[in-house]
């Protein structure tokens, strides 16, 4: 009957997590950090109507957005 040897023992410890991408040979690059932005309130639309330029009289050129 044949035996099947199993080596093993300890894994190898896991690489430490690092803010900056380190290329071979090359140097390394920052992670950019988080920030908190202030976003627009989009439960309040404004329509904002204008006169687009050069449309000519046949098509009105006028245009509305939200």
């Amino acid at each position: 009957m044949a035996s099947v040897k199993i080596v093993s023992g300890p894994g190898k410890d896991a690489p430490k997590p690092v803010n900056k991408a380190v290329i071979d040979g090359q140097g390394s690059i920052p992670y950019a950090t988080l920030k908190e932005e202030k976003t627009p309130n989009t439960a309040k639309g404004v329509r904002v109507s204008g006169k687009s330029k050069g449309m000519g009289m046949a098509r009105g050129g006028s245009f509305n957005c939200c």
